[in-house]
């Protein structure tokens, strides 16, 4: 399962930036939070497989982070560059299921000038964007992710003894998992899409509206979660099938699903299992997407470099977009 099962923090044990994107263009800098020798700086030797010409299994990763960053940088009209902070550490894993990766934004940020909405809370990374200033200091990052290193240390407990495949491709052979489009994932997360409410409680983050709860509906209450009370929208984070997403970006291009049950009233549902899933409920799409979506609560066959509707969220929460066709560009791979 890729799921973000909670916002972290992280203490840089070491950081090295690598840069993701062309040197006269904004861009994402990957920095690596990895101690030397471990994670995205593992000295182990290994020969270029599917695409990615990294000859040791830490250059490899690096290689694959950098390629995600970089496809994100094809549909974001970044104005200044952007820091991913990034490690490979131990998750969970049982046998027939796991935590692929984990991302948040580091940061967040309201009333800035140029935000869509007032006392509303954006990522950094969004609002950095939006008034063409990078104001974090050194020590942070916009972003900071993690990715599952059991999935190389060949334990047989953890997804049955299965590994990463670093391969740029979309040819990951039996036993193996693909680790870019689980980057494409975490990034979007740490990029706003995820819900910051205590799903718990229901109670907003400092008060405040998050950019991503604007655009959540439950149809049987009949209500926006920016209209419910914090018990409300408790009880709303459990009610399948009935939490839509209203975004008219993404309403437009939902019409490339092809199974009705993906919808209510209409509008695309998100994933709000019965049982509260802490990280994954309500910050994803449903599982009932068809063709599968890059943002569902889980990896799905065949997902691999396909941005599809995620790009039109973002236009949603008021991401300044490039001027290209990202549509036809997104759509084109998705099969």
């Amino acid at each position: 399962m890729s799921a973000l099962r909670r916002m972290s923090s992280f203490l840089v044990a070491s950081a090295l930036v690598l840069t993701c994107g062309s040197p006269q263009a904004a861009q994402f800098e990957l920095v690596i939070l990895d101690d030397p020798g471990e994670g995205l700086n593992d000295p182990e030797s290994r020969s270029p497989v599917g695409g990615n010409s990294g000859t040791t299994l830490g250059e490899q990763r690096q290689i694959v982070l950098e390629a995600a960053a970089a496809r994100w940088a094809q549909v974001l009209d970044l104005s200044v560059d952007l820091q991913i902070g990034a490690s490979f550490r131990e998750l969970d894993c049982e046998p027939t299921s796991a935590v692929l990766g984990s991302a948040g934004p580091g940061v967040l940020v309201l009333n800035f000038p140029g935000a869509p909405e007032a006392d509303t809370l954006y990522t950094a990374a969004q609002a950095n964007t939006i008034t063409g200033q990078n104001t974090l200091s050194s020590e942070q990052n916009h972003i900071f992710t993690q990715y599952n290193l059991r999935l190389d240390e060949g334990d047989s407990d953890c997804l049955g003894g299965n590994s990463w495949y670093y391969g740029l491709d979309g040819n990951p052979p039996s036993g193996q998992v693909p680790l870019f489009p689980v980057v494409l994932h975490e990034l979007a997360h740490g990029l706003g899409f995820l819900t910051l409410v205590n799903l718990e409680t229901g109670a907003l983050p400092n008060n405040f509206n998050d950019a991503y709860t604007l655009f959540l509906r439950d149809t049987d209450l009949d209500k926006d979660w920016t209209e419910m009370s914090d018990a409300e929208r408790a009880q709303s984070a459990t009610n399948n099938p009935n939490v839509v997403w209203t975004g008219s970006a993404v309403d437009e291009q939902s019409g490339m699903l092809t199974n009705p049950g993906a919808f209510n009233n209409g509008l695309i549902r998100m994933h709000a299992p019965d049982k509260l899933s802490p990280g994954s409920s309500i910050s994803h799409w449903t599982s009932d997407a068809n063709p599968p979506l890059l943002m569902e609560p889980s990896l799905q066959q065949g997902v691999f470099n396909q941005l599809d509707l995620t790009p039109a969220l973002f236009e949603d929460i008021g991401w300044p977009m490039s001027n290209g066709p990202i549509f036809q560009d997104r759509f084109e791979q998705s099969r």
